[in-house]
């Protein structure tokens, strides 16, 4: 048995100096490596990145221009109506010129225009524009659209141009205000 101590011993002795320099010096290699290979990856991931974001960037730019291309080509008759009204001898034809007017709301509203309806509406100033304000006689008229000054639009659910509109502000009378004091 103390002939297995014994050698357990000369097992468990400590390491020399040299071999624990060459440990250290193949750790350190292996690290290196490792740290070169993750920088080589990491610039192929930044570069594949850069690539895809240039691609999606194109993409956008060419489907924009297909979406405005539908817009024009679905505008187009309503130029040529345009030009056939304006040669025309008849400067007062007015309905053929209705006759424009409704293809062309027909064609921005195929493309998701819709105009704000704001006459006796409560005013929203994300809606509306005030111009003007104007006193009134009813409390109920406080704060309510008057009248639309310029039509307000929506594309797609998106406010593109507020309304701009009158406005009613109800003033109590001085006689009324003197009562209640």
């Amino acid at each position: 048995m103390k002939e297995e101590c014994v050698e357990k011993e000369e097992e468990i002795s400590e390491p020399n100096e040299e071999d624990v320099q060459d440990e250290v010096e193949t750790t350190g290699e292996v690290l290196e490596e490792k740290i070169q290979e993750l920088e080589s990856s990491l610039k192929r991931v930044m570069a594949d990145f850069d690539n895809y974001r240039k691609r999606m960037n194109a993409e956008k730019k060419r489907l924009i221009a297909l979406a405005n291309e539908s817009l024009v080509n679905e505008l187009l008759p309503v130029l040529d109506d345009f030009e056939r009204a304006l040669g025309n001898d008849d400067p007062l034809d007015k309905d053929g010129l209705e006759m424009i007017f409704r293809k062309f709301k027909a064609a921005l509203k195929e493309h998701g225009l819709e105009n704000l309806e704001c006459n006796d509406e409560e005013f929203d100033p994300y809606y509306h524009e005030c111009i003007i304000s104007e006193e009134v006689e009813e409390e109920e008229e406080h704060d309510k659209v008057l009248e639309e000054l310029q039509k307000g639009y929506k594309l797609n659910s998106k406010l593109i141009r507020p309304a701009k509109v009158k406005v009613g502000k109800y003033l109590a009378k001085k006689e009324e205000v003197k009562e209640d004091e």
